[in-house]
């Protein structure tokens, strides 16, 4: 695996998505190449930023049944 690819597949690594035959010569490149290295942190460092830092919002039960009863083949469901 190169760096390129690595770019392409670090969002998958840290979503716990990757297919098992990539992770290995993943985790190999990164062990060896700095550059990627430094880019994983960053990755993960902001990863926990926005987790840490991102409010789930969800939109007023009124507004959410109006929402959900204009959709011509739903009903509004139930309280959650």
């Amino acid at each position: 695996m190169d760096c390129k690819e690595v770019s392409t597949v670090l969002f998958l690594f840290f979503d716990n998505e990757m297919e098992d035959d990539l992770l290995t010569p993943f985790r190999d490149h990164v062990a060896l190449c700095g550059e990627c290295a430094r880019r994983m942190d960053y990755t993960r460092k902001l990863l926990l930023v926005v987790r840490e830092r991102c409010i789930r919002c969800t939109a007023p039960e009124g507004l959410r049944l109006r929402i959900l009863t204009n959709f011509p083949h739903r009903t509004a469901p139930g309280p959650h």
